[in-house]
């Protein structure tokens, strides 16, 4: 048994013994006295009360001894943990408005959609190979002629852009073509489709700059071709500069074709609409990752899983010194009789105990 501000104890072993060694004996009468109903306590009760009240307390006091290390560093990291909590929460939010309009976009826009969803790695290498042939007939003309070959890399890079960057006006163009093709009145959409009435409706005044977007293109590419036409001739002769300048004017026109055929507008929104979910997914998963919101975590369990282990320790303590309470009753029956005496019952009624009235 603990004497006062010491360590608390469990002698369950203690336990085991006393009970190997109480003996029932035979006897060939029985009879029993109940315990006096004019004493309300013995006076080991309330002491053992007390120690009860005493394991408890030392119990809970090693409960918050052996947790004060993870207390110390969940308060720490509070303000932080608070700090990623109140972020997390906030762009769980956005993430479901993200979400919302992904599942918008793909329910209203999807029967409409021309371009394969794995199309976009075609284009960027089909941008990449008409960038790498210009750049090399460019850059080998010019270094032959005498140029210094980072200037002529240089130049020739600048170039080349200009050229597969003529073809991005096939995008407009598709765009226009496709909005004709699909165009209706907005009165007659149904309501999903009016938050994308933009794509249903008939080309407004802005298809002039279209026009004139198409012929700078051309424009850039015809520029181009006589450029490495001349600088070919000069060099190596006129049928040189016809070859490579007709390959410079075939790459701006292939590239304006191919941006015609990959451009989708309606692919574009879906695919946006996906890419802010993913983006918003990613960035909420980082969040909730965070290294100071996990340790919060971990110190604020592991003190609640200490201060629970104790307390059940505490309780097993105190029951235990119940039992042993009885047992110095038991083991002496001349004082306290042999035990509680029976409550008295009337026929036809029911103590308050049981639910009845007395």
């Amino acid at each position: 048994m603990s004497a006062p501000n010491k360590a608390p104890t469990a002698p369950t072993s203690d336990v085991d013994l006393e009970a190997e060694s109480i003996m029932l004996p035979v006897v060939d009468t029985v009879s029993a006295t109940s315990a006096p109903t004019t004493l309300a306590q013995f006076w080991h009760e309330p002491e053992y009360v007390k120690k009860r009240e005493e394991q408890e307390a030392l119990w809970d006091a090693e409960g918050e001894l052996a947790a004060r290390e993870a207390l110390v560093s969940t308060a720490g990291g509070a303000l932080v943990a608070d700090t990623d909590a109140s972020l997390v929460k906030s762009h769980a939010a956005l993430l479901a408005v993200t979400l919302t309009l992904l599942t918008s976009t793909m329910e209203s826009l999807a029967p409409y959609r021309r371009r394969p969803a794995k199309a976009k790695l075609w284009h960027h290498l089909a941008k990449a190979a008409f960038l790498l042939g210009d750049l090399a007939g460019i850059a080998t003309a010019a270094i032959w002629m005498g140029e210094i070959p980072a200037i002529a890399v240089v130049m020739a890079i600048s170039a080349a852009t200009a050229t597969v960057a003529a073809g991005l006006s096939g995008g407009e163009v598709r765009d226009v073509r496709d909005r004709i093709r699909r165009s209706r009145p907005t009165e007659e959409l149904p309501e999903t489709l009016v938050p994308f009435a933009h794509h249903f409706a008939a080309p407004d005044k802005g298809w002039p700059f279209v026009k004139a977007l198409v012929y700078v293109s051309i424009g850039i590419g015809a520029v181009i071709a006589c450029a490495i036409f001349g600088l070919r001739t000069s060099i190596e002769g006129a049928l040189s500069g016809i070859v490579y300048g007709g390959i410079a004017l075939a790459i701006a026109a292939a590239s304006w074709l191919e941006q015609y055929c990959y451009t989708d507008a309606i692919a574009d929104q879906i695919d946006a609409a996906r890419a802010d979910y993913v983006r918003e997914r990613d960035e909420l998963r980082a969040l909730a990752a965070s290294s100071p919101w996990e340790a919060h975590a971990k110190y604020e369990t592991e003190a609640e899983s200490i201060a629970r282990e104790h307390a059940l320790r505490g309780a097993a303590a105190a029951h235990h010194l119940d039992a042993l309470s009885s047992a110095i009753k038991r083991r002496n029956p001349a004082v306290a009789g042999h035990g509680p005496a029976a409550e008295p019952t009337v026929i036809g009624q029911t103590t308050r105990r049981s639910g009845g009235a007395k």
